[in-house]
């Protein structure tokens, strides 16, 4: 999270740079469809595969230079994972019998897991982006990050990320259990658990973006589409599709007086 906040801080303040000479700004609406899926330990230990959602959310283009622009986004985006519906079982190859008097007995140490899982995100990507004609319109391949926060979601008929959600439940019972009985655990089965552990989902998210974005310029000018693919780095490594399309509405007042005009003229008239 450092090496991020330190990452964006250098990139406002070379924004704040530029901004002394001109900096021309584009605010925008954009909607589509994702496909996402949640890999890492999660993928690990229940096999997951895409799940469709959707987004939708604004946009502002700041352009540097003819260039170069920085594409700050707010989306509300809902994304998730599709699993294999796997019944994990701990204790299955213990090599003693449980106790009559066990608090939880072998059948309470099978869980299945659900086989869609749904999350809805405040999603803020900030992207860098290079400009340059291709056709009628304007081709920008983009880099960037992104911090997400998940509001809410589902799993089967439980919520996602409650503190009562069936991952942290069944994640309470492993404890536990193994705490009381630890010689009924085989090196799998621990394995399995710290997996469990590490795969409870989270609400904050963070990672990685690329992107690419084709604007039609001259046949309808603001009119974009946009494909790309965030890879979160948290311990579920939330991998997210994206294809969307938007419109970005006339360069606006920003910062100096003058009015900025057209696409890609850098401060033509070299007005105050």
């Amino acid at each position: 999270m450092r090496k991020i906040g330190l990452f964006l801080l250098l990139l406002f303040c070379s924004i704040a740079t530029f901004a002394q000479n001109d900096v021309k700004v584009r605010f925008g609406l954009q909607g589509g469809f994702n496909m996402s899926k949640w890999s890492g330990d999660y993928q690990d230990l229940y096999g997951t595969k895409f799940r469709m959602g959707g987004n939708f959310g604004g946009v502002a283009e700041i352009q540097i230079n003819p260039l170069w622009s920085v594409q700050p986004e707010i989306l509300l985006s809902m994304e998730g994972t599709k699993t294999s519906g796997t019944i994990i079982g701990f204790c299955q190859e213990a090599e003693f019998e449980r106790a009559a008097d066990d608090k939880y007995q072998t059948e309470d140490l099978i869980f299945e897991v659900p086989d869609d899982v749904s999350a809805w995100f405040i999603k803020v990507p900030i992207y860098v982006m290079y400009n340059f004609q291709v056709g009628p319109g304007r081709l920008s391949p983009a880099l960037g990050i992104y911090v997400a926060w998940a509001f809410t979601g589902d799993s089967g008929s439980e919520g996602t990320f409650s503190d009562n959600s069936y991952y942290r439940r069944v994640n309470n019972i492993l404890k536990e259990d193994y705490n009381s009985n630890p010689q009924y655990y085989s090196e799998e089965d621990v394995k399995n658990m710290e997996l469990w552990d590490k795969s409870v989902p989270r609400r904050f998210d963070y990672g990685i973006g690329v992107k690419a974005i084709y604007e039609m310029e001259q046949k309808v000018p603001g009119l974009f589409a946009s494909v790309g693919a965030t890879e979160g780095l948290t311990g579920a490594y939330n991998l997210n599709l994206q294809f969307s399309l938007g419109y970005k509405f006339k360069y606006n007042k920003w910062l100096r007086k003058a009015y900025n005009t057209g696409i890609l003229e850098y401060n033509p008239t070299g007005a105050e």
